[in-house]
């Protein structure tokens, strides 16, 4: 490439104004900024002279008076500058066959060749690294120093429908506030059939594309994708010219033109043509958008030749309903491929119940699953079956004949598909909550291959789990109706039936120690009272099986001994059945044979506790020796009881206790304690003794209390003499008594009376032996005792002479307050009346009688 060609300077037989960077024809004036003619080989130095600030129409004569020196420091500089320029241009031309329009790249080098020449510097700074970039389209539209390339690797990314944020905003963003060339690459972009036939377009976006579009219509080699552009950015019918262009595009000479124009007029015939094409890209969608359209030709070709490749992305996007001969070419391609479709087959049938697929349908779906069900997962056979199963929630009738004979198709192949899987397989199908209705629906053939199951090693703990939760699911799924009413005895129903069916049968050893795990894990279950009535039915109408069931169901040993107790009232007789059986051993039953005993009945008892420690101390010494310890602290309970026919009958009970222990202590030394018994950590021997102790040594006091007593009683009869006597002298004492204060009272009564009668004389007859003046007379105090001087004189007087004060107050009426306010009264008449104070003194000196 020559020098010049490698600046930019020739296009063709044109070359570049270095003022207005313009092409024009070599040798001659710009005609656009009337620059003078200047040698293409001068052309960089021109461009810096224009930079330093020349004027356009001096440029010619300064470009031509520069030393050649300088030109060629010049011209070097420019040229090494448009060499980076030139490898933007070279990845530009890359990214262009990515776009619809061309003539990014000449728009690249014109924005380029206004700005050269500038600053090495601020040239390295904007084109950093200068280093060849990766061809990648991802890479120059994150990575890319120039804005201008790193657009339009944007746009070519998103023609490609594989963009990421930044780049799918910067597109956008053109879309929105760009103009020209750019905008409308922005708008064919985003809207190319590689972004869905649906793209994801803000209400801005699609009235941005709509304008754009109306714009390009007239443009031909634009008007078709403006056309389709329009379509997929509206929701309303097509005007006609959008429909003439999109007509024009569909038979046109572009296949890819032809295709988007298809998409949008919904033909299936040239769509269909895309099936074949190389691009696997467009052969996906294709049949993606051939599948929601729910095309025959599609289906057709599915159910002839096609792969699960085919059939996932048919399924992908098949609407719902389906239409017609969908079925039939996915279930034909299912058998072609087992295995390969059917998670997504499952995902498919579960769009619509089983019953909405009709008879006619059901049988396809019968026939697919007896012929491939089978050798499906286990755990997807499961989900076939569930669904299949599974009633539709708005049609609670129960299924006809021919959809009950569908059902139990899938069944009966899923029995077979969980019976080949692994271990690991069919545990996991055990726990699945879709097992409740495997479990509600499997009969007699069934029951015996769960029966197998649960004697697995491996896998039996976790049907057996399954079996204890199937009430509380079933419940759960409405499989069962909701029980409104607390019965005794419920109906165990089909999950007690199916639990017991399990149980029964040869192995049931296999059975204990994994079902006393799970019982024990899930006791509390709401719904276990039908387990536990299925358990308490097989209890009675089995005694060999006693034994076994309390151990496996240990954890419901407290239901199942109520009902025992309903069904037994005699203790006794409850103790003689269970103390053999009962998982938690004999110590247990000994409590609930001897707690709250009456003590009439405690002989008895005692000798079956007896009979039962000594049958038991061969295998459980210590077990044995407990109960024995609690018995003989029961004996020596009832010792305490004050009834002598009791205590009779009770003593001879000891008797023949001290006659049995001796032995029976032999026997627990000499037996070694089994692993069973390794949480009792001693014989309580001590305890048998010391309670034997205890009942000795009361009847040894209620013999001395016996003795004692006899004493006491002849002790109380000479006691009770003495205290007649002393009872009888007392009595004479308290008559004298009596006496005595009567005789006091008679005379208290009788000196009361003289002072009384004294103090009423002194006051009526004690008179002055003086003449009485006016003075004495004259009433002072008319509402008091004393109204007159004379009055109060006598008072005083009769108080001189030794007279009774109160018997006097109370011929008076007066108490000691009202005297003394009435003698202050007169105290105070005196002070302010001198001829009284001076009557009152000679009257007192005078002598009265």
């Amino acid at each position: 490439m020559s020098a010049l060609l490698d600046s930019g300077v020739r296009r063709g037989a044109e070359v570049r104004c270095p003022s207005c960077i313009r092409f024009i024809l070599p040798d001659a004036a710009c005609p656009h900024c009337l620059c003078g003619p200047i040698p293409p080989e001068r052309y960089g130095s021109a461009r810096a002279l224009v930079k330093s600030g020349v004027d356009r129409f001096a440029l010619a004569a300064r470009t031509a008076a520069l030393e050649p020196a300088q030109v060629e420091v010049l011209e070097a500089r420019y040229a090494r500058q448009w060499g980076a320029v030139l490898r933007l241009a070279e990845d530009a031309r890359r990214i262009e066959p990515h776009l619809v329009q061309r003539g990014f790249t000449r728009e690249l080098e014109d924005a380029w060749a206004l700005i050269l020449p500038i600053e090495e510097a601020s040239l390295e700074e904007m084109l950093a690294p200068f280093s060849p970039m990766p061809d990648s389209l991802e890479w120059l539209a994150n990575k890319s120093p120039d804005p201008t390339l790193r657009l339009l690797a944007s746009l070519a990314w998103v023609h490609q429908g594989t963009w990421s944020r930044e780049a799918r905003y910067s597109v956008s963003n053109q879309l929105l506030h760009g103009e020209g060339r750019v905008a409308v690459e922005a708008m064919l972009a985003m809207t190319r059939w590689r972004n869905g036939l649906s793209p994801r377009l803000g209400s801005e976006e699609r009235e941005r594309i709509r304008v754009l579009a109306r714009g390009v219509l007239d443009v031909p080699e634009l008007s078709s994708r403006a056309a389709v552009a329009w379509v997929r950015a509206s929701h309303e019918p097509p005007p006609e010219s959008v429909s003439a262009a999109l007509h024009r595009g569909l038979y046109g000479m572009d296949p890819d033109v032809r295709f988007e124009c298809a998409l949008c007029l919904h033909d299936e015939v040239e769509v269909a043509q895309a099936l074949d094409s190389s691009d696997a890209t467009l052969t996906s969608f294709a049949r993606r958008v051939l599948s929601q359209w729910g095309s025959r030709r599609l289906l057709t070709r599915l159910q002839l030749d096609g792969d699960a490749a085919f059939a996932k992305e048919v399924l992908r996007e098949l609407p719902s309903p389906p239409p017609e001969g969908a079925l039939e070419a996915l279930l034909t391609v299912s058998l072609r491929t087992v295995g390969s479709l059917a998670g997504e087959l499952l995902s498919f049938a579960k769009q619509r119940p089983f019953r909405a697929w009709g008879p006619e349908g059901q049988q396809r779906w019968a026939r697919w699953a007896r012929s491939t069900l089978r050798d499906l997962p286990a755990e997807t056979a499961l989900d076939f079956f569930e669904w299949a199963a599974t009633p539709p929630r708005d049609d609670p009738e129960a299924p006809e004949e021919e959809e009950s004979e569908a059902m139990w198709a899938f069944l009966e192949e899923t029995v077979h598909a969980i019976d080949r899987g692994t271990t690991k397989d069919r545990t996991a199908c055990f726990g699945d909550s879709a097992f409740a209705r495997f479990l509600h629906h499997s009969g007699v053939d069934e029951q015996r291959r769960l029966n197998d199951w649960a004697r697995d090693t491996y896998s039996g703990e976790a049907l057996l789990e399954a079996l204890i939760m199937f009430p509380s699911r079933a419940r759960n799924a409405g499989l069962v109706p909701e029980r409104r009413t607390e019965e005794k005895h419920p109906d165990p129903g089909h999950a007690g039936r199916l639990l017991m069916a399990v149980w029964e049968g040869p192995g049931q050893y296999l059975l204990v120690t994994p079902l006393s795990r799970v019982v024990r894990s899930w006791s509390s279950l709401s719904g276990s009272e039908m387990l536990v009535e299925a358990v308490w039915r097989r209890f009675q109408s089995h005694p060999a099986e006693r034994g076994a069931l309390l151990t496996a169901f240990a954890s419901w040993r407290d239901r199942l001994w109520e009902f025992q107790c309903e069904v037994e009232r005699d203790v006794l007789a409850r103790f003689q059945a269970w103390w053999r059986v009962d998982p938690e051993g004999l110590f247990r039953q000994t409590e609930q044979l001897l707690d709250n005993a009456p003590v009439d009945a405690l002989p008895r008892r005692l000798r079956a506790l007896w009979a039962a420690a000594e049958e038991l101390v061969g295998t459980r010494p210590r077990t044995a020796s407990l109960s024995v310890s609690k018995g003989a602290m029961a004996l020596r309970n009832g010792l305490e009881s004050h009834d002598a026919q009791v205590l009779q009958v009770l003593d001879a009970e000891l008797e023949h206790f001290e006659a049995w222990l001796p032995a029976f202590e032999k026997r627990v030394l000499a037996t070694p304690s089994p692993p069973e018994e390794s949480n009792i950590h001693r014989d309580f021997l001590d305890d048998t003794h010391g309670a034997l102790r205890m009942m000795r040594e009361r009847r040894e006091r209620r013999r001395e209390d016996a003795e004692y007593a006899r004493q006491r009683e002849i002790d109380r009869q000479v006691a009770e003499s003495r205290r007649r006597d002393q009872e009888r002298r007392a009595e004479d004492a308290r008559r004298a008594a009596e006496e005595l204060n009567a005789r006091q009272a008679v005379e208290r009564a009788q000196q009361e009376t003289l002072a009384r009668v004294e103090a009423q004389r002194l006051l009526v007859t004690l008179q002055p032996r003086v003449p009485l003046k006016p003075v004495d007379r004259e009433v002072l105090f008319p509402e008091s005792a004393f109204p007159t001087l004379v009055d109060y004189a006598r008072m005083i007087k009769a108080l001189q002479r030794g007279g009774d004060v109160m018997k006097l107050f109370e011929t008076l009426g007066l108490t000691p307050v009202t005297w003394a306010a009435q003698a202050n009264a007169w105290g105070q008449a005196m002070v302010g009346r001198m001829d009284l104070g001076m009557r009152f003194g000679e009257l007192l000196g005078a002598p009265w009688e």
